[in-house]
């Protein structure tokens, strides 16, 4: 077992939300609840969309928005209600660049990042041309668990880019 430091022990003692428990989206609801509802007001008297994914606050609108009142505004929302804005977070993405949320292009709708897809059909190929084993470089125990959790991570947003890795996996000899 893992011995903790004293600043780890010491962080552990603070009030906190543990990560990765199922419980935990349930619990960042509720703790952001007050948040949200200000937030939703704000971007609904303004003609904007707030969308909020665990700790990923992302407003959407029309290129006429007035963005430095909007990041004042959240900034001032959030630590009325016990949060803290990285100012080192806080980006603005025009309609022409591309909006990124929870490593979803969300331009026009959610989509795996195509350089994601890419390299995933390329794994795919040199599986093929190699051998599985020789294209499991970070020595994945169950490596062909990984690369169908990658097609369903990438498929849940695109039945096409699924299906067509999903039949290139199918042609893969998993055994070798």
């Amino acid at each position: 077992m893992r011995r903790l430091t004293p600043t780890q022990r010491a962080l552990l003692t603070a009030r906190h939300l543990p990560q990765g428990a199922p419980t935990s989206p349930r619990l960042a609801n509720l703790v952001a609840r007050g948040l949200d509802r200000r937030l939703t007001g704000y971007a609904g008297r303004h003609g904007l969309t707030y969308t909020r994914y665990a700790d990923d606050l992302a407003f959407s609108g029309p290129a006429s928005t007035d963005v430095d009142r909007l990041v004042w505004t959240v900034t001032r929302i959030a630590r009325a209600e016990g949060f803290t804005v990285g100012p080192d977070k806080t980006l603005v993405r025009r309609a022409h660049q591309r909006q990124t949320l929870a490593g979803l292009v969300v331009n026009t709708r959610p989509a795996a990042p195509r350089d994601q897809y890419d390299a995933l059909r390329a794994l795919l190929h040199n599986c093929l041309r190699t051998g599985p084993a020789a294209q499991n470089h970070a020595a994945h125990p169950d490596f062909r668990a990984h690369v169908y959790g990658r097609i369903a991570w990438i498929g849940e947003t695109s039945p096409t880019r699924r299906a067509k890795l999903l039949a290139a996996a199918a042609r893969v000899d998993w055994t070798a």
